[in-house]
């Protein structure tokens, strides 16, 4: 986790610093301006920004690039590549000015830096001072600012802050205080464990419903074999509703006496075992 923030961190840094330094070989800024002044010969450019190569560079069509940008130093190196900035490179890495003696690939009446060297130029946007960089204060702050920002660490969703950095008493044993130091080991144990309990989760979920499916799938297969081999032994069984719905007439006594005695004969109700009492004429009639 410390880890994926330092990177997600640097690449951040690296993106901005991409995009301050945008190409801009063709300038749009048509407007008046400003007498340059000429510095010197620099064997570095920092801290200007390069801005691109162009085949038709001059120092006016450079000027034209720190005017668009707002940039009052500007710097041609190699006949070809126009840098632009708010300072002036460092004092000790001012050289002779024969060493930038590249002719400009617009004009080659001028010269346009060298291979390694940058002919440094005020663009004239302003007329107040422009300093020289000054490597030390500029590397103590850029220090400060990285331990800093490295310092703010993302933990399980919360963030820590920690402060590097001298008490501004002096006092070595103010310099850090009670639980400053780092994240806590039991915590990020505590974040790994969680994950992996999450993720083990997450599979052994998977497995049942899987399993589930398989079994669902089992038990469909089995009754839709069973409908086909009860289909060719004899035709379909009925359905346990319609089993149930079904009388049996032979069963039921009222239906079996009223078929009687609708169905029967006259001789049907009759009782032939008993003798029948006739009455006779005694005249023989």
């Amino acid at each position: 986790m410390l880890f994926s923030t330092t990177t997600a961190l640097a690449a951040g840094i690296l993106f901005a610093s991409f995009t301050s330094a945008q190409l801009i070989p063709s300038p749009t800024f048509d407007g008046p301006m400003n007498a340059q002044s000429t510095i010197g010969c620099f064997s570095t450019p920092t801290p200007l920004i390069d801005h691109g190569f162009s085949q038709f560079q001059t120092p006016g069509l450079c000027q034209r690039i720190c005017y668009q940008l707002q940039k009052p130093v500007m710097g041609l190196t190699s006949g070809t590549n126009c840098s632009c900035g708010d300072l002036l490179p460092p004092k000790d890495t001012k050289v002779e000015s024969s060493k930038c003696n590249t002719p400009c690939n617009g004009y080659d009446q001028t010269d346009c830096g060298g291979g390694d060297y940058w002919w440094v130029i005020l663009s004239g946007i302003t007329r107040n001072q422009i300093d020289n960089l000054d490597p030390s204060s500029s590397s103590s702050s850029s220090a400060a600012s990285t331990q800093t920002s490295a310092s703010t660490i993302a933990l399980s969703g919360t963030t820590i802050v920690k402060t590097v950095g001298s008490d501004p008493t002096g006092d070595p044993a103010n310099q850090e205080k009670s639980g400053g130091g780092g994240p806590s080991t039991a915590g990020i144990a505590a974040g790994v464990v969680v994950g992996v309990v999450a993720i083990v989760a997450i599979i052994g979920g998977v497995f049942f419903f899987m399993r589930h499916r398989r079994r669902q799938a089992m038990e469909e297969e089995h009754r839709r074999q069973a409908n086909v081999n009860q289909f060719v032994n004899g035709g379909k069984m009925p359905s346990v509703s319609s089993n149930t719905s079904m009388n049996d007439s032979r069963l039921d006594p009222e239906v079996m006496m009223a078929r009687r005695q609708s169905d029967g004969s006259i001789a049907d109700n009759a009782d032939y075992s008993r003798r029948i009492l006739k009455v006779t004429n005694p005249d023989g009639n």
